[in-house]
């Protein structure tokens, strides 16, 4: 399967471009930038070629990989989608639900296979916890409960996302809310409601309402300060309480494993459990708790498909 990869940031390089790079049994075509420097330097990196017209990338691949702010990714993805190429996409797909939903048709209607890449869903140490919290629910009774906070310290000198214009404007809602919901939705049932308030700069704490009756929350950063950054969470319910281990994988290799499920999934013709349908439903919850957070009279009803 040939790939192109769509964007030219950190992510870009560091984790589509070098997990495809290093893949055997893939082809990184090259890859396509807005900023025509930024996309020769990403492309030189990886010894691969630099498009400055997109038709000439998705005329050139396969599928695409998407490392691009999330509402220039559902128009982009989009056009890929249109134009018949496989589409592994990164989290969140939009800040918008209508783009979503938009995406999700696109996908349908032209037959395309879709991926999205959640860090923590490829990683095998936390991949065989939600197993057994799986089957402990399976055995025992459903899960009732769980706090989950993820953040981000994008202030600390260094950090590679702190020029990232998107993640200031969006904050943690967007970037670490979809890591969080990653877990939460393995493990609970649909969410039907949320309430939200706001904290310290960009933080968020999040009320979430399932469709069983069990309650979750989320508490969400980016601008965490210096040491206290970190993601934790804990699930309770008939089968005790339990806490999301630390996985030790590499982003690259977890990437690796999202390549090999698209290629799946385009050559089985069916869906992947990960797939674009899957990555609306993210949105939903997320833009439901951005109405909330607008007008906090009442909990927002998350939008069904």
């Amino acid at each position: 399967m040939r790939f192109g990869v769509l964007g030219t940031g950190h992510w870009a390089r560091t984790t589509h471009g070098a997990a495809l790079a290093a893949h055997p049994d893939v082809e990184l075509v090259g890859f396509w930038g807005r900023d025509r420097d930024r996309t020769r330097a990403a492309a030189d990196e990886r010894g691969t070629a630099a498009f400055t017209d997109l038709d000439d990338l998705l005329g050139s691949v396969d599928a695409v990989s998407l490392a691009l702010p999330p509402d220039v990714q559902a128009q982009v993805a989009l056009r890929a989608a249109v134009a018949g190429r496989h589409l592994l996409l990164d989290k969140p797909i939009a800040t918008d639900l209508r783009r979503a939903d938009a995406l999700v048709e696109a996908v349908r209607r032209h037959g395309v296979a879709s991926v999205e890449y959640l860090t923590y869903l490829f990683q095998p140490d936390v991949t065989g916890w939600l197993d057994r919290m799986r089957d402990l629910a399976a055995e025992h009774g459903p899960w009732e409960g769980g706090v989950f906070r993820w953040a981000g310290t994008i202030d600390a000198p260094g950090n590679p996302y702190g020029a990232s214009a998107w993640r200031r404007e969006r904050g943690g809602l967007w970037d670490t809310g979809p890591h969080a919901l990653s877990i939460v939705r393995e493990l609970f049932a649909d969410v039907v409601r949320v309430s939200a308030g706001r904290g310290p700069r960009d933080a968020v704490n999040v009320a979430l309402e399932h469709a069983d009756g069990a309650g979750t929350s989320l508490s969400l950063t980016l601008t965490a300060p210096a040491g206290t950054g970190g993601s934790f969470a804990t699930v309770w319910g008939p089968g005790g309480r339990h806490d999301l281990p630390r996985f030790h994988g590499t982003p690259q290799e977890g990437f690796e494993r999202a390549v090999d499920r698209l290629r799946a999934a385009a050559a089985s013709g069916g869906p992947d459990a990960l797939d674009v349908v899957h990555a609306r439903g993210t949105v939903a919850v997320l833009a439901a708790v951005e109405e909330h957070l607008a007008r906090p009279d009442r909990a927002t009803a998350v939008p069904q498909p």
